[in-house]
């Protein structure tokens, strides 16, 4: 199989996906569908604000042909996930959310009556992604701590300094009354 990068139009990844699903109209329709109970669902609509959803649907569209075949070895999924989403990451985002979306994934499938053993084979492919998802919170919360701790510091700091100012001044005013 070949391993060129998914938005090739010639990729013998997407074939093999699209025949497997019933066509490009079909995967078309998913992608919508999908997009669509993501915006509508109150716990997932907030990451979506300010994005072109256009645009997303373009990537999804794309992205799901790695649901229906494998992860190419050439895809940085790691990158994908853990740079591109970082802002996602810090507002919140964590494998709960991963799990989620694969609720809605396979919801839509099944309402589009896409074969159920396809579904679960599409489900196997996508679920070791899950992982970055924890990585991504864990390193979201790292970096909420560290810019706390970096806030704590700064206010201990301007405290040091109106401290060692009141000491002076009040040394000053003994010093001016004596």
């Amino acid at each position: 199989m070949s391993t060129e990068l998914l938005h090739s139009g010639a990729n013998e990844r997407r074939h093999i996906m699209l025949k497997k699903l019933g066509g490009k109209d079909v995967l078309q329709n998913a992608t919508d569908i999908f997009y669509d109970r993501q915006l509508a669902d109150p716990k997932l609509a907030q990451f979506f604000h300010g994005s072109e959803i256009t645009i997303l649907k373009w990537h999804q569209f794309n992205l799901m042909g790695i649901a229906f075949t494998a992860v190419p070895e050439n895809f940085d999924v790691e990158k994908l996930i853990l740079v591109r989403h970082q802002h996602l990451f810090d507002q919140g985002l964590d494998e709960t959310y991963f799990d989620h979306t694969v609720d809605i994934f396979v919801g839509t499938l099944k309402d589009l009556n896409v074969d159920p053993e396809l579904i679960a084979e599409a489900k196997a492919v996508i679920m070791p992604l899950r992982k970055y998802f924890e990585e991504g919170a864990e390193l979201a919360r790292q970096r909420q701590k560290k810019a706390m701790q970096q806030q704590q510091m700064k206010q201990v700091g301007l405290a040091v300094i109106v401290a060692a100012v009141a000491l002076f001044s009040i040394k000053n005013l003994r010093n001016g009354k004596k």
